[in-house]
């Protein structure tokens, strides 16, 4: 039973587990249980314990805190995080603008690592560009917590129906 084989893996996990071995666990349960409860649309927003507001029609901002689960070997956010960070929010435009029956995929993305990914949280800014009816482009951009910028990207978001569900 799946129940069984997890409370097994728990269970060996926490005898060999460090500090902060045990906090990257907690976080990545927080993860499921923030979709879980709708705080969060997606694993990896739970993930990422992403903060969201509507800056104004045309600007989105998500806010993650930096934490273990996200840095790479040099205690520096992966690069991989900054893009999905920088993805999201230019997303978030995009879907924010278009109507409830129509969705938006990411075509093409550009980025330019500037900084490195170090404080206590980084704020993605993500502003429209063009809306077509059928291309959006936006740009995005991480600060850290001190206000330096970190990464700036642009993207490309092709509009499509929404999936019936």
């Amino acid at each position: 039973m799946m129940e069984d084989r997890i409370l097994q893996k728990l269970q060996s996990f926490f005898l060999e587990a460090n500090e902060e071995e045990r906090q990257a666990m907690e976080q990545a349960i927080d993860a499921v249980i923030r979709k879980q409860t709708k705080q969060n649309g997606s694993y990896i927003g739970g993930l990422l314990q992403t903060k969201r507001q509507v800056i104004d029609d045309q600007t989105y901002e998500i806010t993650i805190p930096n934490t273990a689960l996200i840095q790479n070997p040099l205690q520096i956010v992966h690069g991989g995080i900054t893009a999905t960070l920088l993805d999201s929010a230019m997303g978030s435009v995009v879907h924010h603008v278009l109507p409830e029956n129509k969705a938006a995929i990411t075509t093409e993305m550009k980025i330019n690592y500037v900084a490195p990914g170090i404080g206590k949280e980084f704020r993605c800014v993500a502003k429209m560009i063009h809306k077509g009816s059928k291309i959006c482009v936006i740009e995005g951009r991480v600060f850290r917590d001190d206000e330096t910028l970190i990464a700036h990207a642009t993207g490309s978001f092709f509009i499509i129906n929404r999936p019936v569900k």
